[in-house]
This record gives structure tokens, sequence and C-alpha cells, in this order.
């Protein structure tokens, strides 16, 4: 059975690691993957806050929105997804407006624009199928990287088998061991194997 993964403070190891996820949520029961450790908490999913963002490349600059976990701390300097119409963009943060006055790191609920900048990375968008359930993957890799039909990869950390790829023309390629580099790519779909 494969079973999901979570990552939380482990009181027997004293640091942050991959718990295995035994009972779902809410009320969940998670073995540590380091030491074993077995326990009982209570799991809630985070509430997802749609913030502005200005996203800046040389002297043109674009609204769009960039997702963010209510609680995570954001710091001038991080890197995270934007989503200006139909398109992501990897960008970098260059400023957090809260209330029109600057700051140079707040909380997700407490930002009201994102200033960004693009930076030169693409974003893999992938699907992961595992059963009925899609899980949405995201990650900032070369625009060079190449990705082929029915080979295994690995995006955000998950490995999967690719079983087709959508390029920014609109076609769809689904032939075994057809390639496309990652900047022609809008989404790639996957199985778990």
């Amino acid at each position: 059975m494969d079973n999901d993964m979570i990552l939380l403070d482990c009181p027997v190891c004293g640091e942050e690691t991959d718990f295995e996820i035994l009972k779902d949520p809410p009320e969940a029961v998670v073995k540590c993957t380091v030491c074993g450790h077995v326990m009982r908490v209570t799991l809630k999913e985070p509430r997802v806050l749609t913030v502005k963002a200005v996203v800046s490349y040389g002297n043109d600059s674009h609204t769009g929105s960039i997702d963010l976990v209510e609680g995570d701390m954001i710091t001038v300097g991080d890197y995270l997804v934007a989503e200006v119409g139909e398109d992501s963009f990897s960008v970098e943060v260059t400023s957090i407006e809260e209330n029109n006055a600057r700051r140079q790191k707040l909380p997700a609920e407490k930002i009201d624009v994102l200033w960004t900048r693009l930076v030169d990375q693409v974003i893999i968008r992938a699907s992961l199928n595992k059963g009925a359930v899609t899980i949405p993957l995201y990650e900032n890799v070369d625009g060079n990287k190449v990705y082929t039909i029915d080979h295994i990869t690995s995006v955000a950390g998950r490995q999967f088998r690719i079983t087709r790829i959508k390029l920014r023309k609109g076609n769809v390629i689904t032939r075994k061991d057809k390639t496309a580099e990652a900047h022609e790519i809008k989404r790639i779909y996957g199985e778990r194997s």
C-alpha cells in the first residue's frame, strides 16, 4: 500500500522529518520515517490565500497573483510561482507591501501586494494521477531540461512515469520516447507506478 507523507516536527528526532500517514485526517495517526515514532495529530487543510503580485521583467510589469498558505512567512528574496493570465512564472520577491508600506518579511495573511521580478528559470507544471486523486506539482527547472514520454521523472520531489505532455503550442505528445524541452511544455501528465 502506497501511503501519503507529511512533514512534521518529530519529538524523538528533535527535527522536522517525513511522517507516513497511517490513518487519514483530520484525526491522523502518523509514523516518523527516521525513528519509527508513532503519534496522533490533528491535521486540517491550510487556507490558501490569493495575493496580488506585480511581476516585472526588464521595463515591463504585469499584474497577476500568487497563491500562499496562511501562516507562511514570506521574505524578500523568496522564490515563488506567480500566475499571470494562463501562464505561470518563477519570480523572486523584491518587496512586500502592507497598508502602503514596504516590509522585508510578513506572514501571508498580512500581505496586500507582492512586488516580484521574473527569474531565468522555467516553471514545470505537472499533474500526477494517483488513483482517483490528481496532485498538482510545480518545480523550477532549467529551460533546456528534457522530459521523455514513458520515462520516470521527478517533479517537486515526487517520482512518476510521464504519460503525456501538453506543449505551449497546444498540441499533446503521447508517443513513447518522444521528448520535449521544459521551455516548450505547458503541463506534464503522469501516473505513479
